[in-house]
């Protein structure tokens, strides 16, 4: 059995009835929740600070914000997965690692030759270069510490390829497929 982490994408689905991939990620959810058979262990649902973070941003900027819908949907994420992931040095050193892979594979200097600039090594690239949201190489970075199984709909792009080139030691599940 297994402990998870889920993403912003995941619970929105989760919560939204009106949302295509809500009934799969429900079903996802109760098996989830379901005893193990032999051992009667029951999967633990994780929240990332980041993650709330998100949802508190989004919250604030929201133009038109319906304070009685933010305030429903913070409710539901704080009882459905009532434990969140702070960060630590441990969570730092592996996205210190995704990060620096993702700028050595992906960055702009990927395919160069040419050795790194001193800046380039203390500030190597803001994530739109990198073509990824910073915040979710944090909330993988949670999952590979904590050695949870990352429940993610988002494989596009360079999130995917550490995804991929992680994949031994960070385990992730898509429950809106």
């Amino acid at each position: 059995m297994a402990d998870y982490l889920l993403d912003t994408n995941i619970l929105s689905y989760w919560y939204d009835t009106k949302c295509p991939e809500h009934a799969r990620v429900v079903a996802a959810i109760n098996r989830a929740k379901q005893p193990d058979p032999k051992s009667g262990y029951v999967s633990r649902l994780f929240v990332s600070v980041v993650m709330l973070g998100e949802m508190e941003y989004g919250h604030c900027v929201a133009p038109n914000p319906d304070t009685a819908k933010q305030a429903a949907y913070t409710k539901f994420v704080r009882e459905q997965c009532p434990v969140s992931l702070d960060m630590t040095s441990h969570v730092a050193a592996h996205y210190g690692k995704m990060r620096a892979w993702l700028f050595n594979n992906c960055g702009p200097n990927a395919n160069k030759t040419k050795p790194k600039r001193a800046e380039q090594l203390v500030f190597p690239s803001m994530g739109q270069e990198l073509g990824i949201d910073e915040n979710d190489l944090w909330i993988a970075a949670q999952a590979k510490t904590h050695n949870l199984v990352l429940v993610s709909h988002d494989r596009r792009g360079n999130f995917g390829k550490v995804l991929q080139h992680f994949a031994t030691s960070l385990h992730v599940e898509d429950w809106a497929k």
